[in-house]
């Protein structure tokens, strides 16, 4: 019976004794949550106020308070890169990165976003530094070599964009067409220091890389000739003919004025060819100058003029006006039609990226606009028409 009682009474006082305790953790995690939103509301005003630097301060005290509220500041710190604010989104996403209780997958998603801003800001050294660091990351290893890759091709440093091309390349990407461009890159310095040697072992590493690369064919080609080896140089370019054949206007005049060495009637007949398939201003212009100095001027102004015929443009019609004026160098009209045509056929004649829309007024291998490798034809926009 005593038992009964004692039960009777231990059982209500208990209940009671959780409620109050209840009570009190809901209190104090109310308290809590009052502190962060007050630190919220406090910062949004100083945001729209347009006291940014201050609701920095703000937000990362609200971090201290609530960990939960990291995706918060990455995405102040996204607004801020956005507006082009840089070093406040740098110092945001700092903040974060050195908080040492910060778990790594956290810490690894701050250092990514810190590496974005020093590299839109153009602090590409930072951002190499940073990105460095992430590779060191898992999961992250791409993302950070990618980024790598793209600072040294920014910066021309061919070396380091091959390693990082390389290391990609070890994760599962295919980048030989990249690398195989970036050893041309080398190539071409390497000439332009008359490193003859060393070009010629980065231009082997370009082929190897891709066989195919119609650049790295044209550039063993120009140091074969520049060797004397004229066969070598031929066989490249007859390579570049079978696999890459819209890259011809870039090697006919080269490969004529080979031709031309035992036969200049083969070479005008190759020019004449090329030119048929290609449309090519570029082929044209190296006919019509050959045939006024191995025949004579008035069978090039005839050639011009059945060119024009076939395909009408501006930069024929310059082609034409150009050896007319030479044929005729007492006529005036000939020689100031020669030259209108020849400033306006400038103006409009173009090469266009594929991938991009850029325009430029010269061949580029890579696109300056969107960085990408082999998006020009070797047409201008105008002779792509005519093409059609």
């Amino acid at each position: 019976m005593e038992f009964e009682l004692w039960y009777l009474i231990a059982v209500p006082i208990l209940f009671a004794s959780g409620w109050w305790l209840r009570g009190i953790d809901a209190r104090q995690r109310k308290n809590e949550r009052q502190g962060i939103d007050d630190h919220y509301f406090k910062g949004l005003s100083l945001l729209l106020s347009d006291e940014p630097d201050k609701a920095i301060d703000v937000f990362i005290e609200v971090v201290r308070l609530d960990e939960e509220t990291i995706e918060l500041h990455h995405a102040l710190g996204n607004l801020f890169r956005r507006r082009g604010q840089f070093d406040r989104a740098i110092r945001i996403h700092s903040f974060l990165v050195n908080r040492a209780e910060l778990p790594e997958k956290e810490r690894a998603a701050a250092l990514s976003e810190l590496a974005l801003d020093y590299l839109k800001a153009g602090m590409y050294d930072r951002a190499e530094s940073a990105y460095e660091s992430l590779a060191l990351f898992k999961g992250h290893e791409i993302e950070a070599h990618e980024a790598l890759m793209h600072i040294y091709v920014t910066e021309r440093e061919w070396k380091k964009a091959i390693d990082a091309a390389q290391k990609l390349s070890s994760l599962g990407r295919k980048l030989n067409h990249e690398i195989s461009h970036y050893y041309c890159e080398l190539a071409a310095l390497s000439r332009l220091a008359k490193d003859a040697a060393r070009a010629q072992q980065y231009t082997a590493a370009a082929l190897e890389q891709n066989p195919e690369n119609p650049r790295a064919l044209s550039v063993s080609a120009d140091l074969a000739l520049e060797a004397g080896d004229k066969n070598e140089a031929l066989e490249a370019w007859n390579k570049i003919e079978s696999v890459q054949s819209e890259y011809l206007p870039l090697i006919a005049a080269k490969k004529a004025d080979v031709l031309a060495e035992t036969d200049q009637q083969a070479a005008l007949a190759y020019l004449h060819e090329a030119f048929a398939k290609t449309g090519s201003v570029d082929v044209l212009k190296a006919a019509v100058q050959r045939t006024a100095a191995w025949v004579d001027p008035q069978s090039a102004a005839g050639f011009a003029a059945e060119a024009l015929k076939k395909s009408p443009s501006l930069s024929t019609l310059a082609v034409m006006s150009s050896i007319k004026a030479k044929a005729n160098p007492r006529d005036e009209q000939a020689k100031l039609l020669a030259d209108i045509s020849a400033r306006q056929s400038k103006l409009v004649s173009r090469y266009q990226c594929r991938h991009c829309g850029f325009l430029a007024h010269t061949f580029c291998w890579q696109c300056p606009g969107c960085e990408q490798w082999d998006t020009f034809p070797p047409l201008r926009v105008d002779e792509v028409k005519n093409k059609r």
